[in-house]
This record gives structure tokens, sequence and C-alpha cells, in this order.
């Protein structure tokens, strides 16, 4: 059909359930849309090639919705005006497209990082880069990406069976990389990694009791005031047998642990906070006054939080160094903040003898004491920064261990009030609601 491509005329148009349907512009010879049975909506360019046989060619401009008409029209004029000037760009995209997919994962993986460079958090593509480095370059790197087959994906995937998180965020990061070729026109085929299976995943909740915390408190005092042995995960083997009579001349001394760290430490107990979130936390964004941090940059945007008392009482009693801009700054280099915690952390629960918690269970602890004392889900959500009510969700269930305590409490007053002598009834106990229960 013919008519002028308005973006109501694109949105009026309803696919046919087995041909594509068309709508060529009455205004721009050769600018179309095309609508496929699945209902996709994208924007082409139809034209006579210049040379001997005029063949008819058609140039793909991009889907409608990250198209918008007047770009996708200005799209097909520059397209039609290099045909004019004796070019094929639909011949010279082909042609690119073949030399790209002889090209191998290992070096195309490294122009999918340089191109997020800007587009993803910095702590996004760390993770990227570790996968490919890890995994997907021993496993695939060498491979042209057209050669890639989901046999090999599974086969990848089945190896690191053993790790199924990590296997899955394999998959997850491959089929991100190939849907990133497809959109830069550099591979056609179809994506290897989209129809392997996933392994389930069952997420850890481990919440830290009251006992442990003060196990965690007592190994964190040892460790600011003397010092900690490291964990036996970071320790150093000896490279050959000492004799006898040597024995324990060079054990390392211990000393007290660096300031900064144990107080980062402590404020990720405190908070529930991220650990990058507190190790480049600035004072510029810390309202000691009011009582609130704002963080420009998260995992979730930007995020204002509440600090309790006890952590603004820390951030207080920190020390600020002169050139740092950083709340816990790096002990070599003080313009720049803490890289990781978790030489020490692993120090504090080997000495606690908690081992195989991990310091993002700090942020569960927080969450579930937060729930269990009868605050909703949103507010704890809000509390720690997350983005959506189904990040939080997961803790859902421990508020009704909350309403169970709220409902032992209030039966039991009324038990009291009918069992009491109606004189003395007036001296029962009260209904107190459970502190911030909603």
């Amino acid at each position: 059909m013919r008519g002028r491509i308005t973006k109501r005329s694109v949105d009026a148009l309803r696919p046919h359930p087995t041909d594509d349907v068309f709508l060529w512009d009455t205004a721009l010879t050769g600018f179309a849309v095309r609508v496929k049975p699945s209902g996709v909506k994208s924007f082409l360019c139809a034209y006579r090639a210049p040379g001997l046989h005029n063949a008819r060619r058609r140039a793909t401009l991009g889907p409608y919705g990250v198209l918008t008409v007047d770009v996708a029209r200005a799209e097909a004029a520059d397209v039609l005006a290099r045909v004019r000037k004796g070019e094929d760009p639909a011949r010279e995209r082909a042609e690119a497209r073949r030399a790209a997919e002889q090209d191998t994962v290992e070096r195309l993986f490294a122009a999918y990082i340089e191109d997020g460079r800007g587009r993803f958090k910095l702590r996004t593509l760390e993770a990227f880069e570790s996968v490919n480095r890890l995994y997907l370059t021993p496993y695939l790197g060498k491979l042209p990406v057209s050669a890639v087959t989901p046999r090999d994906v599974a086969r990848m995937h089945a190896e690191l069976r053993d790790t199924p998180v990590q296997a899955n965020r394999c998959v997850s990061v491959l089929k991100s990389f190939y849907y990133w070729l497809e959109r830069r026109e550099m591979f056609g085929g179809r994506n290897p990694a989209k129809s392997v299976e996933l392994y389930p995943e069952n997420p850890r909740e481990r919440f830290l009791s009251v006992v442990e915390l003060a196990k965690i408190g007592q190994a964190l005092r040892v460790a600011e005031r003397l010092g900690l042995p490291p964990a036996p995960e970071h320790r150093e083997r000896p490279r050959a047998p000492k004799r006898a009579r040597n024995a324990g001349m060079f054990a390392p001394r211990l000393e007290p642990a660096y300031p900064p760290a144990v107080s980062a430490l402590r404020f990720l107990l405190l908070t529930g906070w991220r650990e990058q979130e507190a190790l480049r936390l600035r004072w510029r964004d810390v309202g000691l006054d009011v009582g609130i941090a704002t963080l420009p940059d998260t995992k979730s945007g930007k995020s204002v939080r509440a600090l309790g008392a006890p952590a603004l009482e820390l951030l207080a009693a920190q020390p600020r160094v002169a050139g740092s801009p950083f709340v816990f700054p790096s002990p070599r280099d003080p313009s720049k903040p803490l890289e990781g915690i978790r030489r020490l952390w692993h120090a504090v629960r080997h000495e606690a003898a908690l081992e195989g918690v991990r310091l993002h269970d700090t942020r569960h602890t927080v969450a579930s004491l937060a729930v269990g004392r009868g605050y909703s889900v949103y507010l704890v959500g809000k509390l720690l920064g997350h983005r959506t009510a189904q990040s939080t969700e997961r803790y859902a269930h421990l508020a009704d261990d909350a309403r169970k305590l709220m409902a032992d409490d209030v039966s039991a007053v009324v038990r009291e009030a009918l069992e009491s002598d109606p004189d003395t009834a007036h001296l029962a106990a009260p209904v107190v609601p459970l502190r911030g229960a909603r």
C-alpha cells in the first residue's frame, strides 16, 4: 500500500498472519515501513543499484521505536543521495557484515566493551571483562562470531555447571554481545545464546543473628586494637620447608587494621549499603546535619539514603584526610577511595568463626531486621536503595514473623483481660502496636 508515512499511519498498521505488510511513502520514493507477521515494524529504503544490472536493493534502516519517522526519513534520504553518487549502501553493509562475521569473538568483544564505555556502569563493564577473560575467550574466543553455534554455548554452559550462577552469567553476557552485533549490523544469523536453558538459581538469604553480630563486633575491636592474622585463604604458602630450629622466627607480626577500612566495614553493617557505595562515598554527598546521604550514581541510579544515628556518629568521628574527597580513602593514594575490604572481612569472619558468610549478607541482615520489626517492604527498599519493590520482595516473608509476634502480644493481653477480675481489669497491659507496623 502507499501513503504518507507519519507516526499515526505507522501506529495504525496491523500485521498480516503470514506475509509482510509494506507502506510505501508517497513523499520520498523508496522509503517504506515494513510490518512482520510478528508485529515488529521497521523502516527500509529500496533503490536500484548503480551498474550494469540495476539490481533492486533494500537497505534496512532500523526498527520503529528506536528510530522515529523523521530520523528514518532523513536516513533514507541520505541512502538515496549516496546511490545518486554511484554508491551501493546495501551491498557495502552486507560486505561489511560478512567481514565482521569472520572476525573472532575475542576481537569483537573488545569492541563491544569499548562501545559500552559511557553507557554501562563501571562495575558492569568490569564484570563483563571478567566474564570474557575467564570464560568466553578460553571457550569461544578464537572462533569467528558466525561460527559459534548453540551447541558450543551449551557445552560451555554445561562445563560450568558446578558454578550455576556463573554459568548463567556467561550465557547472559554472550547473548547481550550478539544482540549488540545485530544492532550494529555485524551479524545476521541466529543468536547462539538465545535458546540455552539456564540453571535454576536459589538466591542465598543468610541473615546474621544478634549473637553473630556480637561476634563480628568483638572481632572488629580486636582488629582495630591488635590486628588479626589473614584468613586461611589469604595466607601466603611457604615456598620451602623451614628448618625446625628456625620455626616461628619469621612469623608475621600483627598490626592494627587500617582505621578507615574498619570504619567502612562498621558502616556497611550499620547501613546495609552495597560495598562500593560505601567505599566511594564522598564528603560532599553526606549531610551530617540532616542525616541524609545523596549518592549520585549507584546500581539503581541516583539514590537518597537516610542515615541512622549510629552511622552518623561513625561518620562524624571519621577524620578527614587532606586532599581526599572520600570518607574512606585509600592508604596508598588518599585521592582515591579504598579499593576493597574483602581481606579484612575474611579475617574478621574467620576470627568470629563465621566461615562462608559473605560481605553482601550484611545487607540481607539489615533488611531482615527492618522487615522483622514491622517496617513495610516499601520503606526497607528506600533504606537499601532498591529501584523497584521486586528487589525487596525476597524479604517480605519476614513480615509474617512480625505479624505473628504482634498477634501473640495482642492475644495475650486479651486473654489476660478475659481471665482477670472485673474490678482489676483496668490494670491489664494496654495493647501497644509494633513500632513501625503498617
